[in-house]
């Protein structure tokens, strides 16, 4: 019996879990592009870590590269003339919660609004497939992102503890009702 199966070709699931239409924003007198990350975007987004982080960058390339294709994650990145310049994160496999990964912004693009808008797309797209919660772990010392995420109504879950290797700072696990 096992024979048969092993011998049957299984269509290929080729439509994507998760679409997302490219569309164009107009952000501080420049049009971005937001669309979905692909794998050619890997070196920028190692490029945006380490001018955040500095190197070796928090995440490796194979990581990244993997969370890129992965189908049960949204890589959403924000595109000025060819180059990435921030990215989000999010995870969709986690019962009615998704759980933003990443964000990052090049600090030349921080201070004009692209967290807001990744994080709008981000939280639609969630409600979009009934989420009905959305969790993050932010650097407990990141003042700006806290900020950020409480004025979107994220509050804190849990501390954790030392939870980032590089620093050993405290990580708040914040949540937000969507």
């Amino acid at each position: 019996m096992w024979k048969k199966f092993k011998q049957a070709v299984w269509p290929k699931d080729t439509e994507e879990k998760y679409p997302f239409e490219d569309k164009y924003v107009n952000i501080n007198d420049s049009q971005l592009l937001l669309r979905k990350a692909k794998p050619e975007d890997l070196d920028d987004f190692m490029a945006i870590q380490e001018s955040i982080y500095g190197t070796p960058a928090p995440w490796t390339s194979a990581f990244v590269s993997s969370e890129i294709t992965n189908r049960s994650a949204l890589y959403l990145v924000l595109v000025d003339a060819d180059k990435v310049v921030a990215f989000i994160g999010l995870a969709m496999n986690i019962g009615k919660e998704s759980h933003i990964t990443n964000l990052a912004i090049l600090p030349s693009y921080q201070k004009f609004g692209l967290g807001h808008l990744l994080l709008n797309q981000v939280i639609d797209f969630s409600r979009q497939y009934d989420y009905n919660r959305m969790s993050l772990e932010v650097d407990i010392t990141n003042q700006a992102a806290i900020d950020l995420y409480e004025a979107f109504g994220f509050e804190t879950r849990l501390v954790h503890k030392k939870y980032y290797y590089r620093n050993h700072h405290d990580a708040l696990e914040m949540v937000a009702k969507l």
